[in-house]
């Protein structure tokens, strides 16, 4: 046999198995791509160091008792003549509604629930659900701000979120339930804006949309907010904000959809 045919011949051989093989590798690539895409995602399980200490997780029970290391919040004598005093000026506004929950107490002597400067955040509806406060607590928490928070309802599961962290102290907070005509007597008094549960939840919240009051005290039937002339200069654009939003003006930089 000629040199060339036996050149001819390995040459076609090799190049039917360079096709086969071409095709069989191609085959295995499509198939193993398939099953990759028609696999659930990778996830990535975390893994705790061995010598990590195990989670600890409250009962409720335990989420409802106060720290040992707990600030004590027990009002002195004097504070509380100096309260007593505030409740009974005329100048202090006064709502017909109490605290929501007895676990916002401070004062365990008088069955008060006092804060300091707290921020007041007035929601227009009920809230019902937790997401809506994150955005306020927040902005609240990092700077030890106390926080009351008046609404016409709030669902259970909140207020139980809320009665918690109070109680731990994660940071100074009051729920208030009433009225609307209790609701707008606050939010005038403290020159708050009512917040719409579609603002609560986008998370959009200026600072001046909380209003505020040198101390707000409440019983279990009423709320004494207690406003004072230094107070009052803190809030000009609180007020031109809430006048604006009352005539469907936006405010200056209030970008805001409508």
């Amino acid at each position: 046999m000629d040199p060339w045919t036996i050149g001819l011949i390995v040459l076609v051989i090799a190049g039917l198995g360079a096709i086969i093989f071409g095709a069989l590798w191609d085959r295995r690539r499509n198939k193993r791509r398939a099953a990759e895409m028609m696999a659930p995602p990778a996830r990535t399980i975390p893994q705790f160091h061995p010598d990590a200490p195990a989670p600890h997780y409250l009962s409720d029970l335990q989420a409802r008792r106060r720290p040992e290391d707990a600030e004590p919040t027990e009002l002195s004598d004097t504070e509380r003549q100096s309260i007593t005093r505030q409740l009974a000026d005329p100048h202090s506004v006064t709502v017909k509604a109490g605290y929501a929950s007895r676990d916002f107490i401070t004062d365990s002597s008088s069955g008060w629930a006092v804060l300091e400067q707290p921020a007041v955040l007035v929601c227009g509806d009920a809230i019902v659900s937790f997401r809506e406060l994150i955005g306020t607590l927040e902005k609240l928490i990092l700077s030890r701000t106390p926080l009351v928070v008046v609404a016409p309802d709030i669902a259970a599961d909140v207020l139980a979120t809320l009665e918690v962290n109070a109680i731990r102290q994660t940071m100074g907070l009051l729920a208030v339930i009433c009225d609307e005509p209790n609701l707008r007597t606050v939010a005038s008094a403290c020159q708050a804006v009512i917040m719409e549960r579609s603002d609560r939840q986008s998370g959009y919240l200026a600072s001046d949309d909380l209003g505020g009051c040198e101390r707000w005290i409440s019983t279990a039937t009423s709320s004494h907010l207690i406003i004072t002339a230094e107070t009052t200069k803190e809030w000009p654009r609180a007020r031109q904000r809430r006048q604006q939003r009352s005539t469907g003006t936006p405010a200056d930089g209030d970008t805001r959809p409508r």
